[in-house]
């Protein structure tokens, strides 16, 4: 899958207005990287190890489980818009 990627890739950078190859690009991409969170999530040390010998960059899957620990960051809404207030 790798091998095709990059095949795919270096076409795309000869016909740049390739449209129909670069979706084809894009779902092999987003293939291999669900295979690999999956990989990630059942063996870390496999996932490491297939990271290292195909050469590729990938960011392994993040830790956030909710969507309160995902948005918890971020500040509350600061101030009440004048037009969204209920009309007394």
């Amino acid at each position: 899958m790798t091998e095709r990627i990059s095949y795919l890739t270096k076409h795309l950078r000869a016909n740049p207005k390739d449209f129909s190859t670069r979706r084809g690009l894009v779902a092999l991409v987003n293939k291999r990287r669900r295979l690999l969170n999956y990989l990630y999530r059942i063996n870390p040390e496999k996932y490491a190890s297939v990271i290292s010998s195909l050469g590729i960059r990938h960011k392994s899957p993040g830790r956030v489980t909710d969507r309160a620990e995902k948005y918890s960051r971020y500040p509350g809404q600061k101030a009440v818009k004048k037009h969204l207030m209920k009309k007394k």
